[in-house]
């Protein structure tokens, strides 16, 4: 036959040969596709996209004896649709290792030329072996699958910019364990009856529930328990196995028998990334409501801290679940940084309250001035200007200094609220395997939801902490009031009408509740005017919108004052050591300043030239790193002598 095979007539439909085969390791073939962009064609060593193929039939006798480099190159097939990269249109294959692929020879009997026509799904129920490019499976060998995972390692690693991408959309969200484990721990499907042990009646019972059954019914003979008493034990400790066993078999601490991928067409399978996603949507984002700020403040605090209660709860339970453990972000696996990270949230809900409160001593100062200082001649109530200028500024700067250290003060609590280092105890012994603290079994316990009264606490404690400097700077205040009206009595004949204003100072303290409630900007101004509607949302979620704490766990800011109250009562009992066990203080760490031998940065030079400032002697300006057309500006001047 003249020609070869290439040129018979006939061969298409004589001799069209099909195969079905496994695409190699990758590393025999992965450097005919670069990764970067490359100037010249003579760049690629290879011939694009061309994959080593191990056809089923013709090269089964292993590694050993057909090495992979030298199967034989197969070409792609493209359909109509992808074009053939002419007049740019094509598409890439997405051809990978282990990929089964079937086709055609082009080259009909000889069997030297494939082309790879398409690939063959995988199914979700198989078993993806972690290697490639051994002997695991030749014609020799039986019982073995051929199927490999695309991330399994091959012959030669590849380089970092050619390494698969791992991504969390095909991460398993379950430990990889063994068939067995697998169906115990999968649903029961809609439409499957369960057997009377609670076991599906589709399913063969395993090896491991054989063993349960036939240890219940043998501890039933012993008790001499009757028929429905037996079935009843039985189930019972076939249940009891079947928890036992999931839970170790999803355990970080289990070992692993297969890869943790999913690669299959099972797309709406649940995946790492579907779960990370889910605590994005449903996490709670505060909305704070100008109408109601100090009430929005107080329920602001409650919603961060359920947030930190959560990620703290999923890093506990990491060290028990393979879920958990994989769906991590690097942000909830420091729970120092998590409770710093809060510390400031919350520090700025309480700047709120704080202010509030300096709104409410400004106010009621001045209210109780009024009447004292109306009574003033005209020159002292303009000299008066200045003392309330004075006072303001002096109460600004005492509430600011008291809140500038509000983040470390709110570690504190929050640390000694959520008892975290009793939470780190169970944690090292969960890693060390110590489990002297309880049961193997004993997971360590989050804490629930967090209820109103824990932030109305936390607001009483801050409260109680700051209570010596609020009072040093109303009788700071006061004081230098009492000073400016005792000047200018003196110079009054009417001493005693004065002196009975003045003893209205006294008075201004108030309650804490009078302070939280205090509003100084009415939503109704005019008389019969209807106050607007408030809003109603207390935070919103990606996933469901806005929404709103239920009416039994508004905040009142009567529970506050009580809890102050309480806190105070307390303080004076034990001292100020009670202000370090409730609200120790976490040192904070500060911006970054430059060191004592960092070089200081010298304006003298220009361009590393030294400039003489007394004298323009020596420097050359226009060797400096200027553009031509500064230059040219500078020597068109005629007021700059450049010498």
């Amino acid at each position: 036959m003249v020609g070869g095979q290439l040129f018979n007539k006939g061969f298409i439909g004589q001799d069209f040969l099909w195969w079905i085969g496994q695409v190699a390791d990758d590393s025999y073939w992965r450097d005919n596709i670069l990764s970067g962009k490359f100037e010249s064609a003579e760049s690629i060593p290879g011939w694009g996209y061309r994959y080593k193929v191990r056809i089923f039939g013709l090269h089964d006798l292993g590694e050993e004896v057909i090495k992979s480099e030298n199967l034989p190159w197969a070409n792609v097939m493209y359909p109509i649709t992808a074009g053939s990269y002419l007049q740019n249109s094509g598409q890439t294959p997405m051809v990978r290792q282990g990929n089964i692929v079937f086709g055609f020879f082009l080259d009909g009997v000889a069997r030297q030329q494939p082309v790879i026509m398409g690939c063959l799904g995988n199914n979700s129920q198989t078993d993806l072996a972690t290697t490639i490019g051994d002997n695991r499976v030749t014609s020799a060998t039986t019982g073995e699958s051929v199927c490999v995972s695309g991330y399994s390692e091959g012959n030669v690693p590849p380089a970092p910019n050619a390494a698969a991408t791992k991504c969390d959309d095909n991460m398993k969200i379950d430990q990889p364990t063994t068939k067995e484990a697998e169906k115990e721990r999968a649903k029961v499907p809609p439409g499957v009856a369960l057997s009377k042990y609670g076991l599906r009646s589709d399913q063969n019972v395993t090896p491991t529930q054989q063993k349960d059954i036939d240890s219940a019914r043998s501890e039933a003979e012993l008790k001499n328990l009757s028929k429905e008493e037996t079935d009843n034990l039985i189930k019972k400790r076939v249940q009891a196995g079947v928890a036992a066993r999931v839970k170790e078999s999803n355990s970080p601490r289990a070992s692993r028998t297969g890869q943790p991928y999913m690669e299959s067409e099972a797309t709406m399978r649940q995946s790492v990334a579907d779960i990370k996603r889910d605590k994005v949507y449903c996490e709670k984002r505060v909305v704070l409501k100008p109408d109601n700020i100090v009430e929005s403040a107080n329920k602001a605090m409650q919603i961060d801290m359920d947030n930190l209660v959560q990620n703290i709860d999923k890093a506990m339970n990491a060290l028990q679940s393979y879920t958990d453990q994989v769906s991590m972000t690097e942000g909830l696996r420091d729970l120092d940084k998590m409770i710093g990270e809060s510390s400031k949230r919350q520090s700025k809900y309480m700047k709120i309250v704080m202010d509030k409160c300096m709104e409410f001593s400004e106010k009621a100062l001045n209210k109780e001035m009024t009447k004292a200082v109306s009574a003033l001649p005209a020159m002292d109530r303009m000299n008066f200007l200045d003392v309330k200028d004075g006072i303001t500024k002096n109460l600004l700067s005492s509430y600011n200094g008291m809140t500038n250290g509000q983040a470390g003060l709110m570690q504190g609590i929050l640390g000694k609220v959520l008892n975290l280092d009793s939470l780190k105890d169970q944690f090292m012994s969960r890693v060390s395997g110590d489990t002297s603290s309880g049961g193997s079994d004993e997971k360590p316990k989050g804490v629930p939801k967090v209820p109103m009264c824990t932030s109305e606490d936390m607001i009483a404690k801050v409260m109680a902490a700051n209570k010596d400097a609020m009072e040093e700077t109303n009788n700071n205040l006061i004081s230098g009031v009492d000073g400016f009206l005792k000047d200018a009595m003196a110079n009054m004949a009417n001493v005693s009408s004065m002196t009975s204003m003045f003893n209205k100072l006294g008075g201004i303290k108030g309650s804490l509740t009078s302070a939280l409630n205090f509003e100084n900007i009415k939503m109704n101004v005019f008389p019969g005017e209807q106050k607007p509607n408030e809003a109603v949302s207390d935070f919103y979620t990606l996933c469901s919108g806005g929404g709103a704490a239920p009416q039994t766990s508004l905040p009142s800011t009567n529970a506050v004052d009580k809890a102050t109250g309480k806190h105070l009562g307390k303080l004076l009992e034990k001292g100020k050591s009670y202000i370090d066990e409730i609200a120790p203080r976490v040192e904070q760490v500060s911006f970054a300043e430059p060191s004592s031998n960092t070089a200081s940065v010298d304006l003298t030079k220009v361009g590393g030239v030294e400039v003489d400032q007394s004298s323009d002697d020596g420097v050359d300006y226009l060797s400096t790193s200027l553009t031509q057309e500064q230059r040219d500006d500078i020597t068109n001047d005629s007021n700059i002598n450049i010498g």
